[in-house]
């Protein structure tokens, strides 16, 4: 096996490649200044790895449970630590100990199926499978693409068991949304539900978002760093949870007008604390300038739908709520799937539920169906 590294946003990615003009991209997490000489080890470990991993298959095959594993070790390179950790725990609690005895080749479409009905008559939520889904399809495509021991991914025609129960209400329309957000105004989360449900953001990414991201000239708003809480440590972080999440979107002139009216409150507190004042450059802040925490955020936007009797949702529904928003307005699933962020359209199609063209225009249709409740 050869690789070679490659420059892109700033940072090195090893470039695999498989036989049959197939290449495997796959990101080093290394900034590229300064960081040359630990790029080329790590492909020269990487490489080995795979060719180390290829001898050792027997017949050209490997075992399920074996299948995982790999899976999970290059996915710890590649994906957040809290992302991994789920992973890591949905694999070792059930996947793997389901599958065991079983072959790669030997996985059918049926056999997923029969482990999804498994699992849900265990008692496990749709939302939960999607979590063993995604390993399911994550495994069995590594077996594909990178060591080519099955031709198909049997993963891809197996569906997850319908919910059956009642779907909880959530804010699909503008006027459910143009509710809310009167609802929030003065509330310590009024920023931070209005920037998801506008732009369809994670929680990580919209508590990320700062003023030296807005761009008041161009207009646009650059989602490049994130926060995470990761067990006791919140961790802020200058990367996103894949490449196609680093995006630049097109402020709204409604959203303009809430963070220039945000922006100057901000300024006239921080005058007023003076240097009790905590300085940072985080748009979702207290008053006294402390960012936000993700799990306040969690348990603070719960509180406050109960409070105000309103349907109760997830916050990461508002991200759900911003893609069935544009699906129902005419927008493909691959614009919403890049106005999301998303690197594969099947993660889009999890939100897009309901029956998206430049980001400009885009951000013209959310502005008029959104106008005057931001």
């Amino acid at each position: 096996m050869t690789g070679s590294l490659q420059e892109k946003n700033g940072r090195y990615y090893m470039v695999l490649e498989l036989g049959d003009r197939k290449q495997k991209w796959v990101s080093t997490k290394l900034k590229v200044q300064g960081n040359k000489r630990r790029a080329e080890k790590m492909l020269s470990d990487t490489i080995k790895e795979y060719e180390e991993k290829l001898a050792a298959m027997p017949n050209g095959d490997i075992s399920m449970s074996d299948l995982v594993k790999e899976w999970l070790k290059v996915k710890k390179r590649e994906v957040r630590a809290n992302t991994y950790t789920s992973y890591e725990e949905t694999a070792t609690i059930h996947v793997i100990p389901y599958f065991e005895g079983y072959m790669a080749s030997q996985i059918t479409a049926a056999i997923i199926k029969q482990y999804y009905n498994t699992k849900a008559k265990d008692g496990l939520k749709p939302e939960s499978l999607a979590r063993h889904r995604t390993i399911l399809r994550g495994a069995l495509d590594y077996a594909v693409e990178t060591l080519d021991i099955i031709s198909v991914n049997p993963a891809d025609r197996a569906k997850l068991p319908k919910n059956n129960k009642k779907r909880i209400p959530a804010y699909d329309t503008a006027e459910q949304l143009k509710k809310l957000f009167q609802a929030v105004e003065g509330e310590s989360i009024e920023a931070p539900v209005k920037l998801s449900a506008t732009y369809g953001l994670r929680r990580s990414e919209t508590l990320g978002l700062r003023w030296s991201a807005v761009d008041w000239q161009r207009k646009t708003i650059t989602i490049s760093h994130t926060v995470v809480r990761y067990g006791t440590e919140t961790i802020y972080d200058d990367t996103v949870k894949e490449t196609a999440s680093f995006r630049t979107m097109p402020l709204t002139k409604d959203m303009e007008v809430f963070l220039r009216r945000l922006q100057a409150h901000q300024k006239q507190i921080k005058k007023l604390c003076g240097k009790d004042y905590h300085n940072s450059d985080y748009i979702c802040v207290w008053d006294d300038g402390r960012p936000l925490e993700p799990d306040y955020l969690t348990s603070r936007f719960g509180r406050f739908l109960k409070g105000k009797g309103l349907p109760h949702i997830r916050f990461h529904d508002l991200r759900h709520s911003s893609a069935s928003l544009l699906v129902n307005n005419g927008y493909t699933l691959e614009e919403v799937m890049k106005w999301l962020g998303h690197a594969s359209i099947r993660s889009t199609e999890r939100y897009a539920h309901l029956q998206a063209s430049s980001k400009n225009e885009m951000a013209q249709k959310v502005n008029e169906m959104l106008s005057q409740a931001v």
